[in-house]
């Protein structure tokens, strides 16, 4: 674990941008109708609650999340593989001086540091995909959750046209960044299908599905394909 840990660490301690920009028809729609975009991060947003207690964001890299949302609650923790950006949030965290803002390095694919039914609401944003073990983190999850939590999963959507359109091409699908033509990063892929019963085995139930990116409300009219 360790190793990946450390693979993480040179990713994101990098200032040598290596993915690749989407190029050709797809790359020009992509800059032209990115104003009309909803961000991960914004859509996550939008479905939390306000004046609950704790916050954690699973997988949360530098504290973005954490301070775009640290208005709703009173207590905010986050948790990344990287100590390189744990170490980023930290020091941003220093400028706050209102809230209880904490961030800890460790391995969700191990075990969460924190004891059962601790938190009102936990995120993770763009993480299932990452880890080696999804149902395992999802079960972790839960035990951090209080009975009646709140859990908001991000991932991407493998069967979503440009994807299917990809690979009619004989081209592999991706879903998130590029390099040498494939996305190397990501160690599962999922659909809404999959999302949905990896949840519902580990006990939550799915109380609602939206989308984020471009043209995001149309997207919501078949998240199946659109997502």
């Amino acid at each position: 674990m360790s190793q990946f840990r450390d693979i993480y660490d040179k990713i994101y301690g990098s200032k040598e941008i290596v993915y690749e920009h989407p190029s050709g028809l797809l790359g020009f729609l992509y800059r032209k109708l990115k104003r009309f975009e909803l961000n991960r991060h914004q859509a996550v947003y939008n479905l939390l609650p306000s004046g609950r207690q704790r916050l954690l964001d699973v997988g949360c890299g530098d504290g973005a999340f954490i301070f775009m949302a640290k208005d709703k609650f009173n207590e905010c923790y986050g948790v990344d593989i990287s100590w390189q950006r744990i170490e980023k949030a930290k020091e941003a965290a220093k400028r706050i001086t209102l809230k209880k803002i904490a961030f800890y390095q460790c391995n969700v694919d191990e075990q969460l540091p924190f004891p059962e039914s601790f938190f009102d609401v936990v995120t993770a944003i763009a993480v299932l995909e990452h880890v080696f073990n999804p149902p395992k983190v999802v079960e972790e999850i839960h035990r951090v959750l209080k009975p009646n939590g709140i859990f908001v999963a991000q991932v991407p959507n493998i069967a979503w046209i440009p994807n299917r359109i990809r690979l009619l091409f004989g081209k592999l699908p991706v879903t998130g960044g590029v390099y040498l033509g494939a996305d190397w990063e990501h160690l599962h892929n999922f659909t809404k299908d999959t999302i949905i019963s990896l949840l519902a085995e580990k006990d939550f139930r799915i109380a609602y599905i939206t989308t984020s990116g471009i043209f995001y409300r149309f997207r919501r009219i078949r998240v199946s394909v659109l997502f």
